[in-house]
Order: C-alpha cells, then sequence, then structure tokens
C-alpha cells in the first residue's frame, strides 16, 4: 500500500524532458512507482490539472539562524521550496566557539541586515563545530536543508578577533585547513568566502574573510579538490566583469569544483554591465570548459528602508558617517545645507557604479506616518520633488526630516528591465535563486524568487519552456551541489515534490507580521497557485497552509555517504 497517492496531474520531473499526464506513488519518503498507478493508498490526492515536479531547491538563503525557530523557513515552504542552502557569502554560524559567538553575530547583523535580538534571542547555541550544528539543525526541520562552511567563521574560531585585523600565520591558516576538512567530512556542501568590499560588521569593521590573502583562501579551496566534493560560493572578488569573472575561474581551475558567483543582474546604476557579465561568463565557460555558474534572481531586490537603518548608503562616506551617529546627530548632518552638498555630490552627481540607484524617478514613498503625508505614498521622489519645486535630495531628507526619519522609501536594486532579465535568466551558465531567504527581512522579501520566475517570466513572457524552467529550479540545482537522491522524480528517490497550477502560479505582495524571535517584525511573501508541498513524502503544506509535520532533513552530498562507507570497510 502506498502512503500517499497523486492523481491525475501533469508530471515535469526535472529532467527536462517533455511533461505528460500520471500518478505519483509515494512510499516511505520515496516515490514508488510513477505511471497510471491504481493500488490502494492511505491519501489519494487529486492534483488535476496541476504540475507535479519535484520539489524546488534553493541554492542561497541565509536561514541559518531562523531553521532553528522557524522549521519550514517560512515564505520559502508556501513557493514549492523542499530544500534550501545555508552557509554563503561566507557566513555561518558554524565553527563557532563560544567566545567567539559575538563575533559571528556582528556580521550577520550588517551583512543580512539581521536583527541582533533576532540572533541573540533565537538562537540556543548547542555547538562549536560544523557537524554539532547539522546536528542541531536536523533534530526539527520542516524542509531539508544542506550547510556551507562559512570562511568568516572558519577565521574567527581560528583568528579570533585578529581575524578583523590582520592576515593569518601559516600555522594559523592551517588550522583553518583542518576545520573546513571537519566541516566538509561532517557532510556540509561546500566552502563559501567573502571579498566584497562593501560588506562590514556592526562595528564597521570589515567581515573577517575580506583580510584573507590570497594563499590563505587557496589553501582552504584544496580541501575541496582534496575531497572532489562541494561547492565553492563567492561574493564579491574581482574590480570588473572580467576581472570578478577571472576570479571566479582561478578558483573553479584550482580546485576542479562548480563555482557558484554573485551575481549577473540589471543595475540601474550601469544598465548594460549585465551584457558584459554575460559575454565573460560564456566566454570563460566556453573557451576552457569551467563549472563556473553566476547566481541570479528571479523577483527584482525591493530595497524599503528609512534614514533610522539603511545599507544602501554605506559606499558613500558621508553617508555612512551620518547613518552611523547617533540620531539627534544625524537630523542635524542632514538638515545642514552645506553637509547635503557633499551628499548630493556622492549620491547623485557622482556617476561611478552603485548599489544605490543615483535615480529619483525608481525611488517611491512607501509609507509615511503623518496623516498630511498618506498622499505622497506610492509615488516617486521625483514626482514629489517636481510638486514641491524642489530637487529630489532635499525632497528625500525633507521628508524623512519630516517623518521624525520615520519615512520609508523603496526603490528596486536590480532586475528593474524586463527586457534584461529575460536574457539573463535562460543563459545556460547562470543559476536561479539568490532568493537571501532568511535576511534583509525588515526590507525585503525574495521568497518567491521560484513562483516569480514559473510566473512572470516562464508564463507571461515566455522565456522557456515549462520543462525547462522545472530543470533549471530542480536537477540543475542538486547536480551542482551533489544531491544525488534530490531534483528528479524517479522510483527509489525522495519524494520531494511541488505542487503548482501552470496558469496561476506567481507571488503574493510581501507582507508585514511580528512573529520574530523577541517579537520583532518581518516580511513575508506567500504565493499563488502553489496549493502542496511535499517534503520526504509527507505534506507540509495543503491548500496553502502548513499541515504541522516537520519530516525535513539535513542533505549530505552523495559523495559524503561513499566516503563514509569506504573508511567504514
Amino acid at each position: 500500500m502506498y502512503d500517499l497517492l497523486l492523481k491525475g496531474g501533469r508530471i515535469y520531473d526535472g529532467s527536462g524532458m517533455p511533461g505528460y499526464s500520471g500518478d505519483v506513488a509515494i512510499h516511505d519518503g520515496k516515490i514508488a512507482e510513477i505511471g497510471r498507478l491504481n493500488g490502494n493508498a492511505r491519501r489519494i490526492l487529486n492534483v488535476d490539472g496541476l504540475a507535479v515536479a519535484p520539489g524546488f531547491i534553493d541554492p542561497h538563503t541565509h536561514l541559518d539562524a531562523q531553521l532553528l525557530s522557524d522549521p519550514l523557513g517560512t515564505s520559502s515552504c508556501f513557493h514549492g521550496v523542499t530544500s534550501v542552502i545555508v552557509g554563503n557569502c561566507g557566513l555561518s554560524l558554524a565553527p563557532a566557539k563560544p567566545e567567539d559567538r559575538d563575533a559571528v553575530i556582528k556580521s550577520f547583523v550588517r551583512v543580512e541586515a539581521i536583527s541582533r535580538r533576532v540572533l541573540e534571542e533565537g538562537v540556543e547555541w548547542k555547538w562549536t563545530s560544523t557537524g554539532e550544528y547539522l546536528g542541531a539543525l536536523g533534530a526539527r526541520l520542516g524542509i531539508n536543508a544542506a550547510a556551507l562552511v562559512g570562511h568568516i567563521a572558519v577565521r574567527h574560531y581560528v583568528m579570533g578577533e585578529d581575524a578583523v585585523e590582520r592576515q593569518a600565520t601559516p600555522e594559523e591558516v592551517a588550522r583553518m585547513k583542518q576545520l573546513v576538512r571537519q566541516g566538509m567530512e561532517a557532510g556540509a556542501v561546500g566552502f563559501s568566502t567573502n571579498q566584497n568590499p562593501r560588506h562590514i560588521r556592526e562595528d564597521r569593521k570589515p567581515v573577517a574573510s575580506r583580510l584573507a590573502s590570497d594563499d590563505e583562501l587557496g589553501t582552504l579551496l584544496d580541501v575541496l579538490g582534496e575531497l572532489n566534493s562541494g561547492v565553492v560560493q563567492l561574493s564579491g572578488g574581482g574590480a570588473d566583469a572580467r576581472g570578478r569573472i577571472a576570479y571566479a575561474a582561478g578558483m573553479a581551475r584550482r580546485t576542479g569544483r562548480p563555482v557558484l558567483w554573485q551575481s549577473i543582474n540589471h543595475s540601474w546604476s550601469r544598465p548594460n554591465f549585465w551584457q558584459e557579465m554575460l559575454a565573460n561568463t560564456h566566454r570563460v565557460f566556453k573557451e576552457e570548459g569551467l563549472p563556473i555558474y553566476a547566481m541570479t534572481q528571479a523577483k527584482p531586490f525591493e530595497n524599503r528602508y528609512t534614514l533610522l537603518d539603511a545599507q544602501c548608503f554605506d559606499e558613500f562616506p558621508t553617508w555612512k558617517a551620518a547613518m552611523f551617529s547617533p540620531v539627534p546627530a544625524r537630523k542635524q548632518m542632514f538638515a545642514d545645507p552645506q553637509l547635503r552638498k557633499k551628499l548630493r555630490a556622492e549620491a547623485i552627481e557622482d556617476q561611478s557604479p552603485s548599489v544605490f540607484p543615483r535615480r529619483w524617478d525608481v525611488i517611491f514613498v512607501d509609507h509615511v506616518n503623518l496623516e498630511k503625508n498618506k498622499g505622497l505614498e506610492r509615488k516617486s521622489i521625483q514626482d514629489v520633488a517636481k510638486s514641491q519645486g524642489k530637487d529630489g535630495l532635499d525632497c528625500f531628507l525633507d521628508l524623512s526630516l519630516e517623518e521624525d526619519l520615520k519615512a520609508r522609501f523603496v526603490h528596486i536594486n536590480t532586475q528593474g528591465d524586463p527586457q534584461a532579465v529575460c536574457e539573463i535568466l535562460k543563459h545556460p551558465s547562470v543559476m536561479i535563486g539568490q532568493s537571501d531567504a532568511g535576511a534583509h527581512m525588515g526590507y525585503d522579501a525574495r521568497f518567491g524568487y521560484s513562483t516569480a520566475f514559473l510566473g512572470r517570466w516562464v508564463r507571461d513572457h515566455a522565456i522557456m519552456s515549462l520543462e525547462d524552467a522545472v530543470h533549471k529550479l530542480t536537477f540543475r540545482v542538486a547536480s551542482i551541489f551533489g544531491l544525488g537522491d534530490r531534483g528528479l522524480l524517479r522510483p527509489g528517490l525522495a519524494a520531494d515534490v511541488a505542487v503548482f497550477g501552470p496558469g496561476t502560479v506567481n507571488t503574493l505582495e510581501p507582507e508585514y507580521v511580528q512573529d520574530l524571535p523577541g517579537n520583532e517584525t518581518r516580511m513575508i511573501q506567500k504565493a499563488a497557485g502553489v496549493p502542496h508541498t511535499i517534503v520526504n513524502g509527507r505534506i507540509v503544506i495543503e491548500d496553502g497552509a502548513p499541515t504541522g509535520v516537520l519530516p525535513g532533513k539535513v542533505l549530505r552530498p552523495s559523495a559524503w555517504g561513499k566516503r563514509d562507507n569506504a573508511a567504514a570497510r
């Protein structure tokens, strides 16, 4: 007898082969049979008219802490995501000795905009090693999770606070290499590093991995080559398109392992840069055959912020000085006419590439508190400024000061040009993901990267077949990370399944809720057209709502089990 039988759906099995009508039988957490099935089942789910696909695998999240208190990883589970990768951008919660935990938290707080209170109240530290962290994580999971070993945590474990002050000695590098090996042997799916010059800690010091020498980083990467296992995940590295891609290519050349680098996206401050990056990626891939893959977003990064808390100005010295000043001093700085000249020069007049869009027509008033200003919501700063007879910067700062710095603004950092996005998403060297789920919770929600991709881009813009789209979200990701039993609907493989309506699937508008540890606020995002999510044969989302079961597991690469068995012999 089957445990669960999905009847009457159209199967998109993750391979990219044409979809077909059939039934899917599940038993003991695995796919039992596929075809026209009439066997008995404890539960039959009618999925007539719906697509049945492998569960989606989110390759880039920061759910490291959230999964410990929210084992479903909401809102990812509502979008057909059954497995997530944590430990990206050099940021992991392990390895970490008790005396190093605060240093790790400082990096999460600023780089990923996760509240210190959430991390302090939501994480009950029961580990020092990567293996112990994976054990704690796997004790209570609703969706599956796999982890990368983060360079930042490794440096702090060996060097303490010296990790953000200097390069490592050869002896320290040797100890770091041992830690990375231990993490990989415990079942990590790779190693992540962060060379992004914009990434700083809560105390304005650079994240620890930025101080690593080329020799240190190469030595740590050698672990993956020696084990012939794992991926390298890279944030930053290289000042221009050719340099950044050459940096990633060098890692792939040294290790022979896949390298995921960030990222190819459209940006308003350099609207044609994506074309240069795609061309250079394709050149390296074609000429050398190196396994380097650029990450991209299927859902625009909608950056919401107030001048009480914003990261998008960190690259501008005067803005940064203001944002790190006490609020009363900050208000005085923003009101000073002479200082405004410097603020304007840095954010608007300077046309060098930046995270900030440098355009008032794409920056909107998202929320205000004063009733007199309610009519400004959903209007661009450019339009508001024109109506008030001001320039954009004065309008922006005057409104913020009038609202006691609590006026919330929103702009799209990336993926604002649909034509560019279509070309990026369908490129063979690009991996779709980068949801950043678990991070930036106060001002963005990109949980729905998979449903936005299937709805807006695949259905509405017709950039590729549904078969190819499902393949990009499932088997392709599983293959790169070495997750051999995921990403395909095949008898004997794990029964992770996403059931969705091809004609209705999409994201819904984000909502603010107050459900984080410490009663803090975050943004969530639900989905349309995704009635059921199945993890290891159990229905975790039914008719769009959690069922309460928690069948998730910690995923380890297929090679890990083989090494373990070989060692036992």
